[in-house]
Formats: structure tokens, sequence, C-alpha cells
């Protein structure tokens, strides 16, 4: 059982989950006698469970329980294999095709923060595969989500692109700043 943002749960149900993963049995909505469960529970979370625990917002025992293994996976943003994430997600949701992103695209996608992580990178490049014409192996900026097209064309820059952009003179700064 993969529970995402298990932060979220409320109190009362980290409760019950623990009973039914402490027992393994559960009794489902409607019947009288519990049945047994052979689960292994997969949480995730973007939270600190620990403060969560010392806020009294999550339950220390709950906590223990799920608290096998601790993997501590980098943000997108983050991440130095962007193309070949990109590429890999690319084959997956059209094998065989050979899609690949215009270099503009490309350059942008990689200096997008990803507030959305792999989830929005994912469902961007669905959309962009869906929007080719038969026969189109390139992505381009008419094939992305209209709103990932306009976080991506008025994004603050990177500190490798300020870096960039500092080298021009005041006025030529200035300007491009108001067109943005």
């Amino acid at each position: 059982l993969f529970v995402d943002e298990v932060e979220l749960l409320p109190l009362p149900a980290q409760k019950q989950l623990l009973t039914v993963i402490s027992e393994r049995r559960t009794t489902p909505v409607g019947a009288s006698e519990s049945v047994p469960v052979d689960v292994v529970l997969i949480c995730a979370t973007h939270s600190n469970l620990k403060a969560a625990i010392e806020a009294g917002g999550f339950d220390a025992d709950f906590y223990y329980r799920i608290n096998g293994l601790t993997l501590q996976l980098a943000p997108l943003r983050e991440r130095k294999d962007l193309a070949a994430l990109v590429s890999r997600l690319l084959e997956e949701l059209a094998p065989g095709r050979g899609i690949a992103l215009e270099s503009d695209v490309s350059s942008a996608l990689a200096e997008y923060a990803w507030p959305g992580n792999l989830r929005q990178l994912h469902n961007a490049l669905r959309a962009a595969v869906a929007l080719l014409d038969d026969g189109q192996t390139r992505i381009g900026w008419g094939h992305l989500p209209d709103d990932l097209v306009e976080e991506l064309k008025w994004r603050v820059p990177s500190a490798s692109t300020a870096a960039a952009e500092a080298t021009e003179n005041l006025r030529e700064l200035s300007q491009a700043t108001i067109e943005r």
C-alpha cells in the first residue's frame, strides 16, 4: 500500500492504519468480523515527520512503525540527469518514436525550478507528446502546456544565467527587465 503525503493523514487515520499494520487484520465497512490483510506499507512525504511529531501533528508510534528505511530523493531542479530523465520519459510515453526536445525547450526546462517535481515534468511531457502531429519527433514551445510555457518565459534566471547577464551594461539590463 503506497501512501503519498502521509503527513496529511489525520491523527485518527494514522492510529487506525497503525492498528491494521500491527495486527495484520481489518474490519471492512459493514462487516461484523475482521479479515486478515497482507500489506507492505510504503509512504512518501515532503515534510519533516519528526518535527511534525514534536508539533503534535503526527503520531510517534505510527512514525516508528513506518520508518524502516528513509530515502531522501533530490528535487528535480537539483538533479544533474534531467536530459537523460526526459529521454527515458519520452521513450516510455511514445515507445520507438524517437521523440526529443528542441534545443531551446530543453534549455528552458533545464533552468526551470519544477515546483511540481517529477509529476509536473511527466504531465508536461505527456501533454506535449499528445499534441505532436503524426510524424513529428521534436517537441517545441507549441506542444507544451500553456501554463508551463508562461512560467518558462517569465522564469527567474538561474545563478549561471544571471552571471552571464551581469556582463551586460546597466541600461541593457534595465531594458530587459522592463520587457520581462
